[in-house]
């Protein structure tokens, strides 16, 4: 692969209405999400993968059927297919609206290529997503958040912030981008504390009180919001920089992708 890859986040806070709990897609994002990927790459050379959120797609049937601890009764079974086909059916209109704008999204489902264990990856087979990269890179193959088997806990939720972690490491990515509903990560939630301040730079000497401080979504999340975010970069990812910023401002993405500056939050563990 000979143009630099990028890893970037559709956050479900962004691409659906997450805070109302509302099983809908906001079209209006990934619509001009796809047209800020478009402009980008025809003034750079990018190979991109994109991984998009679940929001209530997912994490409202997970918390209503009781399976974000694991699968066992036939009820819990029920649950882990409803909320794959669910994030199925998101994911559809995320290909569709990336199509429209012209875009080669090509879908990589996760529950048929990662197994996990106690909730945590264990098996990816990315093979075929690397030789669909090396096929074209401008083929975007785009993943999301998912019930995957579990050798543990019969399925489990695999994060699409895991996903985006293990996919930059084990792909060799120049970065990664964490499109959000907020500008970065803040001292309090900057939508209850008009006194939260943006956090410009997390690295190892403020990350743990960065965890401390760090909230979880007030949606329903059964990934822990911002903590779970950044304690997964922590786990997984080390010397990749990040980049969490708010995808719903005017061309946030663009400017991103073209190393222009975006108000956000850096990364680098």
């Amino acid at each position: 692969m000979s143009r630099e890859l990028w890893v970037l986040k559709l956050g479900g806070g962004a691409v659906t209405r997450k805070a109302e709990n509302l099983r809908e897609a906001r079209d209006d994002v990934i619509r001009d999400a796809a047209r800020q990927i478009a402009r980008a790459r025809r003034e750079r050379e990018l190979a991109l993968v994109v991984v998009h959120g679940a929001g209530p797609f997912g994490h409202a049937l997970v918390a209503d059927y009781g399976i974000a601890g694991g699968v066992r009764d036939q009820r819990e079974i029920e649950g882990f297919v409803r909320t794959h086909n669910s994030m199925e059916d998101l994911n559809k209109i995320v290909m569709d609206l990336f199509r429209e704008e012209g875009l080669l999204g090509f879908p990589v489902q996760p529950s048929a290529c990662v197994i996990q264990r106690a909730r945590r990856i264990e098996t990816f087979f990315t093979e075929p997503l690397e030789r669909l990269l090396a096929l074209d890179p401008a083929i975007i193959p785009i993943l999301y958040g998912d019930m995957v088997v579990d050798l543990d806990q019969g399925a489990s939720v695999v994060s699409g912030d895991a996903l985006v972690a293990h996919l930059a490491r084990r792909l060799g990515a120049a970065r990664v981008l964490l499109g959000t509903d907020v500008g970065g990560v803040f001292s309090a939630d900057p939508r209850r504390d008009p006194g939260a301040r943006r956090i410009e730079r997390i690295d190892g000497g403020n990350l743990e009180q960065v965890l401390a401080a760090a909230g979880a979504s007030a949606a329903v999340d059964v990934t822990r919001g911002m903590r779970g975010k950044l304690e997964q970069l922590h786990d997984t990812l080390a010397g990749v920089p990040v980049l969490i910023f708010d995808l719903t401002e005017r061309d946030s993405l663009y400017r991103a992708l073209t190393d222009q500056p975006v108000a956000g939050t850096e990364i680098l563990l």
